[in-house]
C-alpha cells in the first residue's frame, strides 16, 4: 500500500484503546485514502488553466455556493489545528475524511461542474478561485498525516509569490474567527432542500418519469419563509444546486411532504430539447443560428 497508507493507519486509531491492523482495515484506508486523493486531482484537474496571480476573483464577486465552499474549508482548518495541537490525529483524519466526501465530492465539486465545464469565464473563475484556496490550505492540512502524498500535489500547484518549494516549509493556514451564523443556518436549509428534492428524483427515476437529473424539472412548494430562502438564489443557480434543468417556486401546498419545513416537492420531465453540449432541457435550443443544437446560454459563452 505504501508509506502514506502507514501513516493513515497511525493517524486514524484511537491510540486511547488497543490499536487494531489487519488486511481489511488497510483495504478500508486505502479507499479513503483514493477518496482525498481523488479530491485534490478534482481540483488540480480544475484549475490547470489558472493564474491566481491575475485570474483569482475577490470575496465580495463570488458565488454564494463558492463562499460556502471556503466557509466550510475554515471550519475543516479551525477542527485540524485544534485536533493536532491536542494530538488527536484520530479526529484529524475524520474531519479531513468527511471534509473530502460529504461537503466536496458529495456537494460542492458535484454542484459546479456545469460551471467549470460549460459556463461563462467569470462564471468558471470564480469556481476556480474557490478550489484553488481550498486546495491550498487542503494541502497544508493533509501534509502532517500524508507527507509524501501532499508534496506531490504541492509541486502541481500554481504558486504565488512568497509560497515555498516544499508544502512542508509552508506554515500551517489559520482559521478565521468572523463566522456568519446567519449565512450558515441559511446554507443548512439549502442543503437540507436539496437533500429532499434528490429523494424524490430517485423516486421520479424509479417510476421511470427521468433518467438522468438533468431531464428533471422541480417544482417546489413554500411557505413564505421557504419562498423567500430559495427565491434569493437565482433560479438558474437554483437549479445547478439541484442538478436538474429546471425549478419553479410555487407558494402554496402541493407535491411530496419534505423533511424541510413549509415545503413540498414534485418532480416531472423537463420541457424543451436537450443541449448537446451542457445536458440541460431548454426551450431555448435552437434560437442562435450558428449553433442549431445549443441551449442560448451555451450558444453565447461558444461565440465568446
Amino acid at each position: 500500500y505504501g508509506a502514506d497508507i502507514i501513516r493513515l493507519w497511525v493517524a486514524s486509531s484511537d491510540y486511547t484503546v488497543d490499536v487494531r491492523a489487519g488486511k481489511e482495515i488497510f483495504r478500508q484506508l486505502s479507499e479513503a485514502y483514493r477518496k482525498m486523493r481523488n479530491t485534490a486531482r478534482f481540483m488540480l484537474g480544475n484549475i490547470s488553466d489558472f493564474d491566481p496571480a491575475k485570474d483569482m476573483v475577490d470575496d465580495d464577486q463570488l458565488f454564494e455556493i463558492d463562499r460556502w465552499a471556503l466557509e466550510a474549508c475554515n471550519k475543516l482548518t479551525a477542527t485540524m489545528r485544534d485536533a493536532y495541537e491536542h494530538y488527536d490525529f484520530s479526529r484529524a483524519y475524520h474531519a479531513l475524511y468527511n471534509f473530502c466526501v460529504i461537503d466536496m465530492s458529495n456537494f460542492y465539486m458535484d454542484v459546479i461542474k456545469d460551471r467549470l465545464y460549460c459556463a461563462d469565464d467569470h462564471a468558471r473563475r470564480c469556481a476556480q478561485t474557490a478550489l484553488y484556496r481550498i486546495l491550498v490550505d487542503f494541502t497544508k492540512l493533509l501534509a502532517p498525516i500524508l507527507c509524501f502524498t501532499s508534496q506531490e500535489i504541492w509541486s502541481y500547484i500554481p504558486k504565488l509569490e512568497g509560497m515555498q518549494e516544499y508544502v512542508c516549509w509552508e506554515r500551517m493556514p489559520e482559521a478565521k474567527s468572523d463566522e456568519d451564523a446567519a449565512f450558515d443556518a441559511k446554507w443548512a436549509k439549502i442543503i437540507a432542500v436539496r437533500d429532499d428534492v434528490k429523494k424524490v428524483l430517485e423516486q421520479a427515476r424509479a417510476e421511470k418519469i427521468i433518467g438522468a437529473s438533468l431531464e428533471a424539472a422541480v417544482t417546489l412548494y413554500c411557505n413564505d419563509a421557504v419562498y423567500d430562502l430559495l427565491n434569493s438564489i437565482p433560479m438558474d443557480e437554483l437549479a445547478d444546486l439541484m442538478i436538474v434543468s429546471q425549478v419553479e417556486l410555487v407558494k402554496g401546498e402541493g407535491g411530496a411532504a419534505s423533511a424541510v419545513e413549509g415545503l413540498g416537492v414534485a418532480a416531472a420531465h423537463a420541457t424543451g430539447e436537450k443541449c448537446e453540449r451542457c445536458w440541460k432541457y431548454s426551450s431555448s435550443i435552437g434560437s442562435h443560428a450558428a449553433h442549431p443544437t445549443l441551449c442560448a446560454r451555451c450558444a453565447s459563452v461558444v461565440e465568446a
